[in-house]
């Protein structure tokens, strides 16, 4: 009987093929389909979709998502394929997708002409959430190729109308719900942001994301802070992918500053705390932002509208009134004089939430008695704060350079503001001025012969 032929096996193969198969990230008999750039584009067009993950087998984030990738894979096995990618060995993958880091989640998917198109996921790392988002991309899917809107619910990690799950994504507004902060989304961005005539910070976050978090107290401070100035808006890249991607958002969170050129936004390098983005926000205002005109105060409606406030609008902060000489004294070249120092104290301060207003003195007689000035001596010049109804006059020329140091010395609390005199009087309606010299009565003419007949 013939002995049983061996055959010999040269041991360097045994030692490789035992390697290979122990560090192989995903087993070969597992649920994961192993990606290659040899056979990624034919797998990915036999399954038609695919969601994949793009890794470095040393990455501690994707060692991590590994149990979770698995379980994911198992449970969408015959309804979603999932796959993975090594990129350490296949970089040239990593190169074609466009991968930064590790682990990136893509869907990726054939579309109608056969093209391989893919979709980002920023969204939780649980299976269940990575399920979900492939279910509801699939879905949404079939109803395109159907012609149909698909208006089931959305995943975490997903584009419209989220309603994410656990750490993982977030519902619109609940991050900034009841704050602020305006709540961005796919839907209302470009109406919102690239179409207004406002100055807007946008954060790009994700909820789970600790610096993220750590940002939000500062961030709804600042908007508070800026309302009415400049706009602080914030979208959820965990919900909404699609603008997220178009405005290139790669770690979170990202903060961009849009402009009045809204299709080249800045990237905010600004500090996170509140004092410096409400700085940036209030020196892009008043770069934008042309100063407020003074105003002429010809009624109570525009006392109430420029200074002291309505229902439909805030009390100033700071409201600067200046009581004029007659025209017949200074005439028309003096009094554009006068409101010329109060439109360049308005741009020096074209920041700060004041107004400038302006009447001939005597006009408003019992708003004079108000603060004390009237009578003599104009122009006089009043800065009156309506919150506190305390008041302080301007003691040197009307002159721009003594205009400012004393508005200076009052922001530092250096004037001595005193409580008004009694109740703020209503004003009467006068005539605006028309910008012309006054025309002074002329005494009749007479004849010396009438003297004569007397």
């Amino acid at each position: 009987m013939a002995s049983p032929r061996l055959v010999a096996v040269p041991l360097v193969a045994l030692v490789a093929l035992y390697l290979g198969s122990a560090n192989a990230f995903y087993s070969s008999s597992g649920p994961v389909v192993e990606l290659t750039s040899g056979n990624l584009k034919q797998k990915l067009k036999a399954a038609g979709i695919m969601l994949t993950e793009f890794y470095a087998p040393w990455c501690g984030h994707c060692q991590s998502l590994k149990p979770a990738w698995e379980q994911a894979a198992k449970a969408l096995k015959g309804i979603v394929a999932v796959g993975a990618a090594d990129c350490d060995a296949h970089k040239e993958i990593a190169q074609e997708y466009r991968v930064q880091g590790f682990p990136t989640i893509k869907l990726l998917y054939v579309d109608e002409s056969g093209s391989i198109k893919s979709t980002d996921y920023n969204g939780g790392r649980t299976a269940k959430e990575l399920v979900t988002f492939a279910l509801d991309k699939a879905r949404s899917l079939a109803m395109k190729r159907l012609g149909e809107k698909d208006s089931g619910s959305k995943s975490s990690g997903g584009s419209k109308g989220s309603r994410g799950g656990n750490g993982g994504g977030g519902s619109d507004g609940g991050f900034y719900g009841g704050t602020d902060v305006v709540t961005l989304t796919d839907d209302n961005f470009k109406s919102e942001v690239i179409k207004s005539n406002d100055l807007w910070l946008v954060e790009f976050y994700a909820p789970w994301c600790g610096h993220c978090k750590n940002l939000k107290p500062s961030w709804i401070e600042a908007a508070s802070e800026l309302q009415g100035k400049f706009k602080l808006g914030a979208v959820d890249c965990t919900v909404h992918q699609s603008v997220c991607s178009e405005h290139g958002v790669q770690g979170y969170p990202t903060i961009k500053y849009f402009g009045t050129n809204k299709r080249s936004p800045e990237d905010y390098q600004g500090g996170r705390d509140t004092g410096s983005i409400v700085a940036f926000g209030n020196a892009k205002h008043a770069d934008n932002v042309p100063p407020p005109e003074p105003e002429e105060l010809v009624s109570q409606a525009a006392f109430e509208e420029h200074c002291v406030g309505n229902g439909s609008s805030k009390p100033k902060r700071l409201c600067l009134i200046a009581f004029l000489p007659n025209l017949l004294d200074s005439k028309a070249a003096g009094r554009k004089r006068y409101v010329g120092i109060l439109k360049k104290v308005a741009e020096a301060y074209r920041d700060k939430p004041y107004s400038y207003l302006w009447v001939e003195g005597g006009v408003h007689d019992k708003l004079e008695a108000n603060f004390d000035v009237g009578g003599f001596g104009y122009p006089a010049l009043v800065a009156f704060n309506p919150a506190d109804k305390k008041y302080t006059v301007c003691k040197s020329a009307f002159e721009f350079s003594h205009v400012k140091d004393w508005v200076e010395s009052m922001r530092m609390g250096g004037t001595g503001a005193v409580a008004m005199q009694g109740s703020l009087a209503p004003l009467k309606a006068i005539t605006a001025w028309d910008g012309q010299d006054a025309k002074e009565d002329l005494p009749e003419e007479f004849s010396l012969d009438e003297l004569n007949e007397l």
